[in-house]
């Protein structure tokens, strides 16, 4: 298979899934701001959810843009990660319509960590298939995010069961780790944790 197949591919899932996570917002019959005001946790939920899946879309864009080889294994590592991705829109819906009970936020947060986790076996298979000295295993064997999202979505796990509420922000705080390219995400990272940073080349990052 080759890569501009696969990418073609994850594009419709992700348009896919984009479309489903609006089309649970239901537009009242009464015209008023009470029957807006009542939709805010669907609206919350599906902002966050939908920011999340931008976010890292457009990461796997960049990494993909990087890549110059796949095999196999990095296909099926990328649809281990889109099925953690389809499922997206039932939790969302669910903790839109439940944002304080304790089980809709835990599984939205369940997913959501699966996702990330899967992103992060995606990226080693990545690695894996191109040459150790190659562009793409360079940036993505520095790059500390996949491990630091994780931390904090076990960190999230754990929140939830003394405020539900946590999971639904708490993915909100994770998007913000992944807006950044990965040139910038490096020099943010030795700025804080000390290290010497070398430059990462601009093309797709």
């Amino acid at each position: 298979m080759t890569k501009s197949r696969l990418e073609a591919f994850t594009d419709g899932v992700v348009a896919i899934v984009l479309t489903i996570l609006v089309l649970d917002i239901t537009i009242p019959d009464d015209p008023s701001l009470q029957t807006l005001w009542d939709l805010r946790n669907t609206f919350l939920a599906y902002a966050i959810s939908f920011i999340f899946v931008a976010v890292i879309w457009v990461t796997h864009h960049r990494v993909f843009q990087m890549t110059t080889k796949i095999d196999y294994s990095v296909v099926w590592a990328n649809i281990f990660w889109l099925f953690w991705l389809t499922l997206c829109p039932a939790v969302t819906s669910w903790v839109g319509r439940n944002p304080d009970a304790f089980w809709p936020e835990f599984s939205y947060l369940v997913v959501y960590t699966m996702w990330s986790f899967s992103f992060g076996i995606l990226s080693k298979r990545i690695i894996k298939a191109n040459d150790p000295n190659s562009h793409v295993a360079r940036v993505l064997t520095r790059d500390k995010r996949s491990r630091l999202s994780l931390g904090i979505s076990l960190i999230l796990l754990v929140a939830v069961f003394f405020w539900p509420l946590a999971g639904l922000l708490g993915r909100f705080l994770v998007s913000g780790l992944w807006i950044v390219s990965y040139r910038k995400a490096d020099y943010y990272y030795h700025k804080l944790f000390g290290g010497v940073h070398t430059d990462i080349p601009q093309d797709g990052t």
